[in-house]
């Protein structure tokens, strides 16, 4: 029904206020022009992009009149898990389209995930460069990591997987600093309240900083702040202003409060990087070139060979890597040991044989096979996506079903198989002891599949194929090393009636934020 206040005299008047009403007149004001040419441009722009196969199913399309993808990205990011969830079911093999707040992408079934794993034409670095916004400011994080010199990757998966046999002690010992100041025990035996994430996540910070930056920076205060803030602001300021339109993201992220944050992080990231820099490459001048450490700000100069890189985002980027998706999974362990308690007592004694045996040693973790199966099932039931395996197509993709993805869109492989219970039984069943038989079933070939590193179509929890997270093998020791210290130090309840809720938002899936539980300090058998 038309509003009967809109009149003719009052529509006339409110065009003269503002400069809309038509004119011939050359004196008048060209903003009419301008907002139509503006309109104009946003039109365009929503109806370019990459043409899909008509025949792949779109579960969330525009309207026939509709130019913005804001109505869907929004229907997306509320409601993804049900929407892909009741499509897998029905299509297990199909794949489908989606408005996501990425954009648009096609999600395939998890059969697909080796044949695209190793494909030259899918790249990850473009994916997480359109996806995170890298080219605008704030989300610098982002952008070193997806240079195509591949200088973090390479510091990852060359420097860092090396340094896993040095690095066990000295996480061990940051770790058990860490937890006497964040966590310390309550006086007289009693039970005390906390959010375990705001806990846990300043702890991942502290140990993944040791190994990143050394002593000397890793219980810098303000480096910690900066390193957990930019994880939770960065990925926030993502996930709001991908609900923009493209064509206003860069006059709107001025205006956002989190893309501030997120600039302002970045700067103070430099203001405490870069002095260290410029001293360590001082000494090493005068020292003939030789470096007197051997922690990520070393790994990055001598991989870049005197290319042009941030050192302060590159570290940032580690720490985007390893706080946010260790914290989380770190967090989801101890839930669901909370739930399942009866695996605490099992998990105490296999840590004190091989603490016993071994010592802080890398092979006294990879002997804590309950305690890796624990880690890998709880991921199984809640990783950190509902699908993995993201990328950017650079060149027409046929699959060998006949599926085309076109130039310029982006793919994704869903994770719902682990949750299917024709590939494992009782899937929506929390079982820690999962992962330990399927490595000790005799003849069965499962052994290295079924350990926590290990990827495939089943299990993509890290991903898989040559894009697989490459930080995984130090996430793994860090988690296990951070539940060693929190299951032999503390006793762990949810207080009654707690029930924990999974928060998703678009393809993402994380912990319950705001998740309280209760610990009590206790005496741990073994000295630590």
């Amino acid at each position: 029904m038309a509003n009967p206040s809109a009149t003719p005299s009052s529509i006339s008047s409110w065009m003269e206020r503002f400069d809309l009403k038509s004119s011939t007149d050359p004196s008048a004001k060209p903003f009419p022009y301008l907002v139509t040419a503006f309109l104009l441009i946003v039109i365009v722009y929503s109806l370019q992009g990459p043409r899909y196969s008509k025949n792949i199913k779109h579960l969330n399309p525009r309207g026939p009149l509709e130019f913005s993808d804001t109505r869907p990205k929004k229907e997306f990011v509320t409601g993804s898990r049900e929407m892909l969830a009741n499509w897998f079911k029905a299509n297990p093999d199909k794949p489908c389209r989606v408005i996501s707040d990425t954009g648009e992408i096609t999600v395939l079934p998890p059969r697909f995930a080796n044949e695209i794993k190793s494909d030259d034409r899918l790249n990850f670095s473009k994916w997480t460069y359109k996806a995170f916004h890298a080219h605008l400011p704030g989300f610098e994080g982002f952008r070193e990591s997806s240079r195509d010199s591949q200088i973090v990757q390479e510091v990852i998966m060359r420097d860092l997987t090396k340094y896993l046999n040095k690095v066990t002690e000295p996480l061990a010992e940051e770790t058990c600093l860490a937890i006497k100041e964040i966590l310390p025990k309550p006086a007289n035996g009693e039970w005390c309240t906390i959010n375990i994430r705001s806990k846990i996540l300043p702890i991942i910070a502290r140990i993944s900083s040791r190994v990143f930056l050394g002593e000397e920076l890793c219980r810098n205060e303000e480096w910690l702040k900066v390193t957990q803030q930019y994880t939770l602001d960065g990925f926030r300021a993502a996930e709001e202003l991908r609900l923009w339109p493209a064509v206003l993201r860069p006059i709107v992220h001025w205006f956002l409060p989190s893309c501030q944050l997120a600039r302002a992080h970045v700067a103070l990231a430099r203001t405490i990087i870069d002095p260290v820099l410029q001293k360590r490459r001082r000494e090493k001048a005068a020292n003939g070139g030789k470096a007197e450490h051997d922690d990520a700000i070393e790994w990055f100069e001598r991989t870049a060979k005197g290319k042009n890189y941030d050192a302060a985002v590159a570290q940032l980027v580690m720490s985007l890597a390893a706080i946010h998706t260790t914290t989380d999974l770190t967090c989801q362990v101890m839930t669901k040991l909370m739930q399942n308690p009866e695996y605490i007592a099992p998990l105490r004694a296999e840590m004190m044989q091989a603490l016993s045996q071994g010592g802080w040693k890398k092979t006294s973790l990879y002997n804590m096979k309950l305690l890796d199966s624990v880690i890998k099932e709880s991921q199984r039931v809640k990783p950190i996506g509902m699908v993995s395996m993201r990328r950017y197509v650079e060149k027409d993709l046929t699959l060998s079903d006949g599926t085309l993805i076109p130039k310029g869109g982006m793919v994704a492989v869903s994770s719902h198989n682990m949750w299917n219970s024709e590939v494992y039984e009782q899937a929506d069943k929390w079982d820690g002891r999962r992962f330990l038989r399927m490595r000790e079933t005799p003849g069965a070939g499962k052994e290295k599949a079924a350990q926590l590193v290990s990827t495939g179509p089943d299990h993509l929890g890290f991903g898989h194929g040559q894009h697989a997270c490459p930080g995984r093998f130090f996430a793994a020791n860090e988690v296990k090393i951070a539940v060693v210290y929190l299951l032999l130090n503390y006793e762990w309840r949810l207080p009654e009636g707690s029930d924990p809720k999974v928060r998703t938002f678009g393809f993402s899936m994380g912990v319950d934020p705001f998740l309280k539980v209760e610990y009590k300090g206790r005496q741990p058998e073994i000295e630590l």
